[in-house]
């Protein structure tokens, strides 16, 4: 396997496809202005039962105490930043794909118990429990 040594900024458009019209976004609006091409961005999913809102979060390699969980005005705020490891100085670096950096993720949501919202973080996923008020749980009207 023949293998190119990396350089920073080589994670781009045209790498995913050297034909697609949008590879010619690179040459037009270089992505100096994000680290490797792309923000660091934990990925979420977002779901609602009856009685709550559940988000989980991946974020790999990093600890609980580097995330910060807020709640206030019914707006969920994720914060945290995931340092890059130490390279070795003899090292030759062939391609980076891992993403580091700060993020900042905010969330709206509908009549939450913030009383209740709870959190709990094992092997590199976030989840948070967020119940909902009497007032935003669903009611069965019966006819009369």
């Amino acid at each position: 396997m023949l293998l190119t040594k990396w350089k920073k900024g080589d994670n781009s458009l045209a790498d995913l496809d050297p034909m697609s019209p949008l590879s010619l976004f690179d040459e037009l609006w270089p992505s100096a202005m994000l680290e490797n091409g792309r923000p660091f961005s934990p990925p979420m999913d977002v779901s609602e039962t009856d009685n709550e809102y559940h988000v989980r979060v991946e974020i790999p390699g990093m600890e609980k105490e580097d995330i910060s969980i807020e709640f206030e005005n019914n707006v969920l705020t994720l914060s945290g930043e995931k340092q890059t490891t130490n390279e070795e100085k003899n090292e030759k670096v062939y391609r980076v794909e891992r993403r580091y950096g700060s993020f900042l993720r905010s969330l709206r949501f509908a009549d939450v118990d913030s009383e209740k919202v709870q959190a709990t973080f094992k092997n590199g996923v976030l989840e948070i429990d967020l119940p909902k008020t009497e007032l935003a749980k669903p009611k069965k009207i019966d006819i009369t």
